[in-house]
């Protein structure tokens, strides 16, 4: 009658066509938290509708597209259809609804697999997924276009059901199951003691009750009562040591779980090799979300998202989940100093592109021009729209005055001050005959295009020649401005 059955080993065997065995294996924590995170990794990754040609006409198609499926609870949708992980394929129905003009999914329903057959009445047409119903449970009614949603995980010529990750996981959790079975039988045996109760060899029904009820009362597993002077021996293990037996039984099928689910190797590695694993898993994980996200945008861009197009007249879309591994900012950020230091330099779109928006050029420091001997610092002011040329020199003037008085203390003026200006009256006549020959040199030099070791044996020169400057003066005058301030400083404390 061309109803197709599944040609799955372990649903054959156990006589479930239905796979309601695969349900089952969900009790399990840890095949659960495995389906969690690949489902989740999934769902948590945004995603766009873009048109398949480009214009004004297939954006404001994708725009439109977008509105209805943030409308319909795409991310369940997807999480329901997710569910072909463990079984092979997942159904889902769409309720159509028609809202602003417009023929939309107002939801989408999951359905149960048990519910649906696969039927090939003709061997040169692809199978017909249909629905069991009360009156016919044989080869089903056949199904509305349009209408149901079907995403299929390693479906065959032979097997469009679809092969999912049930039949690995079925083994690893029936022996955990059964391992924990026997590590609690072990703990119930040897955690606690076994009370022992002892009766008279004339004891009656009631006696013997009497004492049953008490062992019961101190112990909730097994008790034993035997006759005065019936002996009991137990025959002991001769291991020593904890037995861990079946603790390491368990935690091997649950590395068995999860390397089926998230591909993670055992845990038996430490050290590097523990970090190199840990960078492996993060890969493996980000491969499977990936193409988890392309198979299924496979099945909704063929069904879903083309229905809704060809309802309403739309240009033809795709959906899909933009899937990236988060960039390492820190280390992105060590790589563009280094480059910086080669002599590159990132604009500014290139910037707020990879460290995110608010980023402005610094304003470069102003270089102060080096003082020379005999000149005072130079206060530039910044004036904005300057009246006369007059406020410009006030202000340079009120500069200096600050500036001179930031250093004196908040009396004024005292008598070391007045000495060493009094001084220092005439410095610059004494080192000026100095200075003045050695710039000369300085420049002629450069002039010249001399090297610095040049520069240094013209200077050393002109010093050492007979008409050199005489720093006679220049001595005195130091000499007079120490005795100054020192008869100043004990004259004015």
């Amino acid at each position: 009658m061309g109803v197709l059955q599944t040609n799955d080993p372990l649903l054959l065997e156990k006589g479930d066509p239905n796979g309601e065995l695969y349900r089952d294996l969900k009790r399990d924590g840890k095949v659960f938290e495995g389906l969690q995170k690949r489902q989740l990794a999934l769902i948590s990754r945004p995603w766009q509708v873009e048109p398949v040609e480009d214009g004004e006409a297939g954006t404001a198609s994708a725009e439109v597209v977008t509105d209805i499926l943030k409308r319909c609870a795409f991310d369940q949708v997807c999480r329901d259809l997710m569910d072909a992980l463990l079984r092979g394929f997942a159904v889902s129905e769409i309720v159509w609804a028609v809202r602003d003009g417009r023929i939309v999914p107002e939801r989408v329903v999951k359905r149960a697999q048990r519910r649906f057959r696969f039927v090939q009445q003709d061997e040169n047409a692809p199978p017909e997924l249909r629905l069991l119903t009360r009156e016919n449970m044989l080869t089903g009614v056949q199904l509305k276009d349009r209408k149901f949603i079907v995403h299929r995980v390693n479906p065959e010529d032979d097997n469009p059901y679809g092969t999912g990750l049930g039949l690995q996981l079925y083994w690893p959790v029936f022996f955990k199951r059964k391992g924990i079975i026997a590590w609690n039988k072990l703990n119930d045996r040897f955690g606690s003691p076994t009370p022992w109760g002892k009766y008279p060899r004339n004891a009656g029904p009631k006696e013997k009750g009497t004492l049953f009820d008490a062992l019961r009362a101190i112990s909730n597993d097994g008790v034993v009562m035997t006759p005065e002077g019936m002996q009991i021996e137990l025959l002991e293990s001769k291991l020593t040591g904890s037995v861990s037996t079946q603790e390491s039984l368990c935690n091997y099928m649950d590395d068995w779980i999860a390397g089926v689910l998230l591909g993670q190797e055992p845990r038996t590695s430490g050290g590097g090799a523990l970090a190199a694993a840990s960078k492996e898993r993060t890969a493996v994980r980000l491969d499977l979300v990936q193409a988890d996200s392309d198979l299924l945008s496979d099945t909704l861009n063929s069904t879903l998202i083309r229905w809704i197009c060809e309802y309403n007249g739309l240009a033809p879309c795709l959906v899909y989940r933009v899937i990236a591994e988060e960039e390492d900012l820190k280390a992105s950020s060590e790589t563009d100093k280094n480059v910086s230091e080669m002599g590159f330099e990132l604009n500014l779109d290139a910037v707020r592109a990879k460290y995110g928006e608010g980023w402005e050029k610094k304003a470069p420091t102003p270089v102060q021009p080096p003082v020379l001997p005999g000149q005072r610092p130079a206060a530039v002011p910044v004036v904005d729209n300057a009246e006369s040329d007059g406020e410009v020199q006030e202000s340079v003037a009120e500069t200096q005055k600050g500036a001179t008085a930031s250093f004196a203390e908040p009396g004024g003026r005292d008598a070391i001050d007045d000495a060493v200006d009094e001084a220092l009256g005439e410095w610059e006549e004494v080192i000026t005959p100095i200075t003045d020959p050695v710039l000369a040199a300085i420049a002629d030099a450069a002039a010249a295009g001399e090297t610095a070791e040049q520069v240094l044996q013209r200077i050393s020169a002109l010093l050492a020649a007979e008409n050199a400057p005489d720093a006679g003066p220049l001595a005195e005058r130091l000499a007079q401005l120490a005795g100054a301030a020192r008869l100043a400083a004990n004259a004015g404390g």
